[in-house]
């Protein structure tokens, strides 16, 4: 199953999986408190805890998290019959649910997306990590949007608050909302069946979703490749 453009609205799928509400505070500061992005404690990316997608077998990964004392388990759907798709999502004591490890072949870490509160910035993950390669926007509402910043290499997706996406721009001191750690395999779908603009510095929100895509994956209008709705 083809899901690129699954990976790169991770966010507000997970957002809507789990809200309790129908209002949505990107800006929340109940989800997950980490700055091991930047502190490189105990790895970096693309490891974070002692998993890394491509690498970490899905149930070591459970273990880390199930032995760690600041997460709970909260939940971790039957496998369906004939699916390969294992998950489980995590929360930070007693918070609300903030973040989801996914294998699709049950045995190895494919993705996890970690919704964080906002106490990095995108200046201090620029410092480590340097420029995406890619990026794209998404407005929430009149007041919120982000940026979902792809580095290919790493494999990463990093999500950056915007205000006020109308008028607003991404800068260094945009909060970090979100990350997304991805096996190669994964990120190598994402571009195969995304279209995504290409990093042009710090401009406005509009400035970059206004204009034509400057990326488009190979697989995008080909439903076999990139079947549409997955």
């Amino acid at each position: 199953m083809k899901r690129g453009l699954l990976l790169f609205t991770g966010l507000i799928a997970v957002l809507a999986l789990v809200a309790c509400s129908a209002d949505i505070n990107l800006l929340d500061e109940t989800k997950l408190s980490d700055t091991s992005l930047i502190s490189g404690e105990p790895c970096l990316a693309p490891c974070w805890n002692g998993i890394t997608p491509g690498e970490t077998s899905f149930q070591d990964a459970k273990l880390i998290i199930e032995s760690d004392d600041r997460f709970t388990i909260s939940d971790e759907p039957a496998p369906e019959d004939g699916s390969n798709l294992r998950s489980f999502t995590f929360a930070e004591g007693e918070n609300p649910a903030c973040c989801q490890l996914v294998s699709r072949d049950r045995e190895t870490v494919s993705s996890f997306l970690l919704q964080t509160a906002p106490i990095m910035n995108f200046g201090a993950v620029y410092d480590v990590y340097g420029e995406p390669d890619y990026l794209g926007g998404e407005q929430v509402n009149d007041e919120q949007g982000y940026m979902a910043l792809v580095y290919s290499e790493l494999p990463l997706i990093l999500y950056a608050f915007v205000d006020k996406p109308a008028s607003g721009a991404i800068s260094v001191s945009s909060p970090i909302i979100g990350t997304m750690y991805l096996s190669e395999a994964d990120m190598q779908e994402l571009l195969t069946c995304a279209s995504l603009y290409q990093w042009q510095g710090f401009l406005d929100f509009t400035s970059y979703v206004e204009r034509e895509f400057d990326y488009i994956g190979e697989g995008v209008g080909d439903d076999e490749i990139c079947p549409t709705g997955q």
